[in-house]
């Protein structure tokens, strides 16, 4: 006698990752933030280009505090951030987990929503005042001299925000993965 047996196993009521999809993860954040970190050190390098043209100009230096603060924020920020992502990597390849899950997934994409937001709300910041420096400038600087700049800060806020959509999406996926299987009651 021939008879089929139809056997299933029951699918896996946790799904679980690999070290490589969470060093992936953290990777992906370091190098998003570094990216930004660039774009900031040369927003910084133009800032200073145009406060040298502003000194042969002989406009006060003074309108150029506050920029130049929320750009030294936004480098350690930045720097902060990178050393986070860079530690956390080095940790999860040292102490490596056999399996992963969607909660520790959603942590890390949370924390690289978050760090990108951060960034993106200071080049916001950063654009607001260069506008009001080149405001309080323009009896003695063309608003064309502030060009490159105003592009710097504004490739900077754009791909930011890119990011920071980027990392909100998969922190949404493992969110709802998460709970799905109700890792929110075991926190």
């Amino acid at each position: 006698m021939n008879a089929k047996v139809n056997f299933q196993l029951p699918e896996q009521l946790i799904p679980f990752y690999s070290a490589a999809d969470a060093l992936n993860a953290y990777m992906l954040a370091s190098e998003a933030i570094a990216q930004l970190r660039t774009l900031i050190n040369q927003i910084s390098k133009s800032t200073a280009q145009i406060k040298a043209y502003a000194h042969n100009n002989n406009v006060s230096q003074v309108v150029f505090s506050e920029l130049e603060n929320l750009i030294s924020v936004s480098k350690l920020l930045a720097d902060s951030q990178v050393d986070t992502y860079n530690l956390e990597f080095k940790r999860h390849t040292k102490e490596s987990h056999d399996q992963y899950d969607a909660g520790d997934l959603f942590n890390t994409y949370s924390l690289a929503y978050e760090n990108t937001s951060w960034l993106q709300t200071m080049f916001y910041q950063i654009k607001d005042e260069a506008e009001i420096v080149k405001d309080a400038v323009k009896q003695n600087i063309h608003s064309a001299v502030f060009g490159g700049l105003d592009n710097l800060i504004h490739i900077a806020a754009y791909l930011a925000d890119n990011h920071s959509n980027t990392f909100d999406v998969e922190r949404e996926k493992y969110e709802m993965e998460w709970n799905k299987i109700g890792g929110d009651q075991n926190d």
